[in-house]
């Protein structure tokens, strides 16, 4: 049995995500599938870069590894992988600052239910860290619609 985060610390919002500021450079709602989860963040990180907000190569291997995450988790937890369901994606660039927000049908989860990714026995589980690396490669991550919606936001 994994151990769990069993904490709140307000990760979670029940409300509508807020619009972030500035031009919506990307738009795009796809049906949740891996392949088409791929085309979508191509597209978007081929956006993000006529904006200029990932400076170097490394940068930009580190966001396209947050927003995989962020895609795959709408597609996994959010859609469960059914085609049915769709994912909706949109890029905004303002003054000093770019964002994502990423949307799904789902129910959202329980921050307190999250595997703790720093205890010992759950070191060696292949999944669990997503949220937490995601953390550590933004600057703001915050969750909407009970965990629905997530708002990914990097400082320029």
């Amino acid at each position: 049995m994994r151990k769990r985060l069993g904490l709140r610390t307000n990760l979670v919002a029940a409300q509508e995500p807020p619009l972030p500021p500035g031009e919506c450079v990307f738009e795009r709602t796809f049906r949740a599938s891996n392949e088409l989860k791929n085309e979508v963040l191509d597209a978007l990180l081929a956006a993000l870069r006529t904006r200029s907000v990932m400076a170097t190569a490394d940068d930009e291997m580190r966001v396209r590894l947050c927003l995989d995450e962020a895609l795959l988790n709408a597609v996994m937890h959010g859609c469960q992988y059914d085609a049915a369901k769709t994912v909706r994606v949109r890029a905004y660039a303002g003054a000093g600052k770019w964002s994502v927000l990423v949307e799904d049908p789902g129910k959202g989860f329980k921050e307190e239910d999250l595997p703790d990714p720093n205890a010992a026995e759950n070191l060696l589980e292949e999944s669990g860290r997503g949220i937490l690396l995601m953390r550590s490669l933004m600057d703001e991550v915050s969750y909407w619609r009970g965990g629905s919606a997530v708002l990914l936001s990097r400082k320029l």
